[in-house]
């Protein structure tokens, strides 16, 4: 299946000092990747789709609060993969045309 991309998607790295920590929902969350458009994230917990409070912290360099649509959910061995999309919340298609 091939997937059209909007937006350009950054890929995370594994260290998490460099990526803060990612919370969705209050709950721990490893980032997979994540653009303008919304954010793939790995989850102990399932999600069901609809929206979700999504926080990073940075520890002393500052913390993003986001307010997000869970679009998609995969089984991925004993851990689930989370699409968020923040498209429709932040009215984006706006960027697309500037």
């Amino acid at each position: 299946m091939t997937q059209r991309r909007r937006y350009q998607r950054y890929v995370a790295n594994d260290v998490k000092d460099a990526q803060g920590e990612v919370k969705v929902g209050g709950i721990s969350v490893q980032l997979v990747d994540f653009s303008l458009g919304g954010l793939c994230v790995l989850s102990k917990t399932h999600f069901l789709p609809g929206e979700v409070s999504i926080s990073v912290e940075f520890g002393n360099h500052g913390k993003i609060d986001l307010i997000g649509n869970v679009v998609r959910v995969q089984e991925e061995g004993d851990m689930w993969r989370i699409a968020i999309d923040l498209t429709k919340t932040y009215d984006l298609d706006s960027v697309l045309k500037g």
